[in-house]
């Protein structure tokens, strides 16, 4: 469900008036661009001048950009202040405004106009500059010489070149040879723009080269057959030229990485077709600007996030954490980037779900497990959630579309897309607004989650319940004392010692063993209760505990890999497991025949499960509920024995669920791995047919993928729908991938 139109944030710092002719000092930025593979041209160092300090996160950081070839590792610092007269500023916006265009190959046939900028109508912009730089970090200066390419069309008409000895010909005119050897041409004749970086002595118009697939030929008599021209001047030296770079949204994750780059490979130019555009300009720095759109992306965004990554936490406090963090959050998987939420929305989630889960537990001890659940399900639900960031005015910093080159504002130019408004914010600072879109409201809700998780791995629960609280939700980890329903003698219903012992833990108040293992059909004067309240909190606590273990542990995991190892651990089959392997289905107390029964199946269809791991979905056996219950419910009765202690906890439940799922031993479940396996191979996986039929009381379901125009359908029942789905999807898997191993 799509939530109304929502104004997208852009940030102040990058926002500059149409008009604005300010002598204010430029806060310089210095962009070190270092390659990890091995190219013939090396980057040029730029540098980012603004009239408002960025956050001072970006004072100094660094990221990596995806190349052809490999990665580009980007350095950001602040390296000081620099003053620029209106004419230098001038010439610089000039300079990146026309780069800008050739490159991304707009408003070619505007080029020889004045430059937008210099006609400003008064609105908001990207007003910032991009600068060519000479020398390090300590030793920077601005390369004038590069920047003033820009006029050099402009020149050209006053300049005399008829007494320079090494003249050449052009489009433009006669000119000095060492104008053309650093710059970028135009050729008309096939509307190609190239980077020529020197002469090729001794190569002329009559030398004779062999094209691909052809005989030998002069150069002279290939441009005439090929294109028809004739060249007058074959006596001069061939430039040596590159076609011009291609920009690319360097921030797309999963890049090809090219060893050849047949596009950018060097070609013989006769200067007598060349249209001078620029000069002098490196090959460097034409090669550096084309990661200018992403890597400017990328700090814009970076500049956004830091309005929310500081929040109140009382009084004059203030809780901050890394912006590079809270854009994480705000990046969906549609950005195909390789930063995105779904590890911090998993671990936000489970955090949620637990302080929540808490609070509800401790402030309403007379309350069932029901009517707990139906209270928690309205705070963390997502229309809840989305209402409570659309009040804090989220929505306009996600970001849910990949980077564009399209729509990318070069600075100094227009926005295309909407007119800028200033928005002042309720955390700090303002931003600008524009270019309206439509958000799900489960988008906002994810990223609600995702901001949770992105203050709780930065800087803590006390952070983590800071940002809640300022969203509206009211949560707290007072301890409060539990209200016991009953005193018994606990050990002459549960054998404490061997619980104790298996968990390694002595209870303070056994009687909290007697309910977490009292099913709900044991009724007595003495139990009048049941675990269902302690398994909603250990539920959560074992939910929370077992996604932050997976998360610390395993810090270099991919996002969906997270979401996978926590599917994997954390289910009713996988407790269920542990209790038999524990032998805690021999402590339940119940007066169900039927559960008996089913227990009594499942034990003696597991005999072996000493021998190996619980998670995972391998098992095709429609295991007791009752029996993952216990497990949760023992999670909450030490979790209130030892109070609030999560640690003691998770040290006490760890020996039961061993060996926890790893990367390496992760198993995914079969519909997720099916749906993967689909959109690898481009096959069609049909809608999921469930229902249930009244003579065998089973669910059924048949689960179809349309491969190679062949379709694979199967079907399969369970007492339950999620297993038959399960045990469908596998089936599928099967023939699928019998399939795949004959083809190859």
């Amino acid at each position: 469900m799509a939530i109304d139109e929502q104004d997208r944030y852009f940030p102040e710092e990058l926002i500059g008036y149409h008009n604005d002719e300010s002598k204010m000092p430029y806060y310089c930025y210095l962009f070190e661009l270092k390659p990890n593979f091995q190219y013939d041209v090396k980057p040029q160092n730029i540098v980012l001048a603004v009239h408002k300090m960025l956050n001072r996160d970006l004072g100094e950081f660094g990221f990596d950009l995806n190349a052809d070839r490999g990665k580009m590792i980007v350095n950001v610092n602040l390296v000081g202040k620099l003053t620029l007269t209106p004419s230098e500023v001038a010439l610089c916006q000039q300079f990146q405004v026309k780069l800008f265009n050739l490159l991304l190959k707009r408003n070619l046939d505007k080029l020889h106009e004045e430059d937008a900028h210099s006609r400003g109508d008064g609105s908001a912009v990207f007003n910032y500059l991009l600068i060519p730089a000479l020398g390090s970090r300590h030793d920077l200066s601005i390369d004038w010489r590069c920047i003033s390419s820009v006029l050099y069309q402009k020149n050209a008409a006053f300049a005399d070149h008829s007494k320079c000895s090494s003249a050449v010909h052009t489009k433009n005119g006669l000119v000095c040879h060492c104008m053309i050897e650093n710059s970028l041409v135009f050729t008309p004749h096939n509307g190609f723009l190239y980077c020529v970086n020197g002469t090729l002595d001794g190569v002329r118009g009559d030398t004779y080269f062999t094209p691909k697939d052809k005989e030998s030929v002069t150069y002279k008599a290939y441009y005439k057959e090929k294109h028809d021209i004739s060249l007058e001047y074959e006596q001069e030296n061939l430039l040596c030229g590159k076609h011009i770079f291609t920009v690319h949204n360097n921030l797309r994750r999963c890049q090809t990485q090219n060893k050849k780059e047949p596009s950018y490979s060097s070609c013989e130019l006769p200067p007598e077709i060349c249209l001078i555009m620029m000069s002098p300009i490196s090959i460097s720095t034409i090669y550096s600007f084309t990661f200018l759109p992403s890597l400017m992306h990328r700090i814009e965004s970076l500049a956004v996030a830091s309005n929310l990554k500081s929040i109140p936490l009382g009084g004059t406090t203030n809780v901050e954490i890394q912006a590079i963090k809270v854009l994480e959050a705000l990046t969906t998987k549609e950005c195909q980037e390789e930063l995105h939420l779904e590890s911090l929305e998993t671990l936000g989630d489970s955090f949620l779900k637990y302080a929540a889960t808490q609070q509800l537990f401790k402030t309403h001890q007379s309350r069932d497990e029901g009517l707990l659940s139906l209270k928690r399900e309205r705070v963390i639900c997502n229309a809840s959630l989305c209402k409570l960031g659309c009040d804090r005015k989220i929505p306009g910093f996600i970001r849910t579309e990949p980077f564009d080159l399209k729509t990318w504002a070069i600075p100094g130019v227009p926005c295309g897309f909407s007119v800028l408004k200033e928005e002042q914010m309720s955390t700090s600072g303002k931003v600008y607004t524009g270019r309206r879109r439509q958000i799900k409201s489960k988008t906002v809700a994810d990223v609600v989650e995702a901001l949770i998780g992105a203050f709780l791995s930065a800087a803590g629960e006390v952070a983590a319940l800071s940002f809640m609280v300022w969203l509206g939700i009211e949560v707290n980890f007072e301890i409060v004392p539990y209200t016991k329903t009953f005193v018994i003698n606990p050990g002459m219903h549960v054998n404490i010692g061997y619980i104790e012992s298996l968990m390694g833990y002595k209870f303070q108040d056994a009687s909290l063993l007697v309910e977490a293992l009292t099913h709900g059909s044991y009724m007595r004067p003495e139990i009048p209760t049941c675990y269902q309240r302690l398994e909603f909190l250990g539920d959560a606590v074992l939910d929370y505990l077992i996604t932050v273990h997976l998360y610390h542990n395993y810090p270099g995991l991919s996002p969906g890999l997270l979401t996978d190892l926590r599917s994997a651990s954390v289910n009713n089959d996988c407790y269920a497991l542990s209790a038999i392997k524990a032998g805690l289905h021999n402590q339940v107390l119940h007066l169900l025949p039927d559960l008996h029964r089913h227990v009594a199946e499942t034990v003696d269809k597991a005999e072996d499960l000493r021998l190996v791991e619980t998670f995972g979905w391998e098992s095709e056996a429609n295991l007791p509920k009752v029996l993952g219950d216990v497990i949760e419910s023992l999670a909450g009765a030490i979790y209130v024995d030892s109070g609030h202690d999560k640690e003691t906890v998770f040290q006490c439940m760890k020996p039961l669920l061993d060996p926890l799922v790893t990367p390496e031993t992760l198993r995914i479940h079969p519909k997720r791995e099916l749906i993967q396996l689909c959109q690898q191979e481009n096959y069609t996986m049909r809608k999921t047919q469930i229902s249930r039929h009244a003579d065998d009381g089973l669910a059924h379901a048949s689960v179809a993928v349309e491969a190679c125009g062949v379709v694979h359908e199967e079907t399969r029942s369970a007492k339950n729908r999620k297993l038959a789905e399960r045990l469908a999807c596998k089936a599928v898997l099967k023939t699928l991938k019998e399939i795949l191993t004959a083809d190859s």
